[in-house]
């Protein structure tokens, strides 16, 4: 299956970027790419992650980061859709 982000998730990992390169642009580097690393690993086994309150969207964590990477399986793909952190609340209204 094929691995595609969302204008919504490369948008997160611009701004993750943003932030985390302000402290340490040789980190934020090694935290982009392993978000996107353990994105792509999504291919292989694409129900790996969670089911969420929205009946199409799914969930993963990676656990040495602390983010959630929510994403969507279609019939050909897997669309990462958001990038988000686990101390970050969810905004109100936001499902899930």
């Amino acid at each position: 299956m094929k691995v595609r982000f969302t204008r919504r998730a490369l948008r997160d990992i611009a701004q993750i970027d943003d932030y985390i390169s302000q402290y340490s642009p040789d980190i934020a580097s090694r935290i982009i790419a392993r978000l996107i690393d353990r994105s792509r690993q999504l291919a292989d086994n694409p129900f790996q992650g969670r089911e969420t309150d929205e009946p199409t969207a799914r969930v993963i964590v990676e656990p040495q980061l602390r983010y959630f990477i929510f994403y969507t399986v279609a019939a050909t793909e897997i669309q990462i859709t958001h990038f988000r952190h686990t101390s970050r609340r969810r905004p109100r209204g936001w499902n899930r």
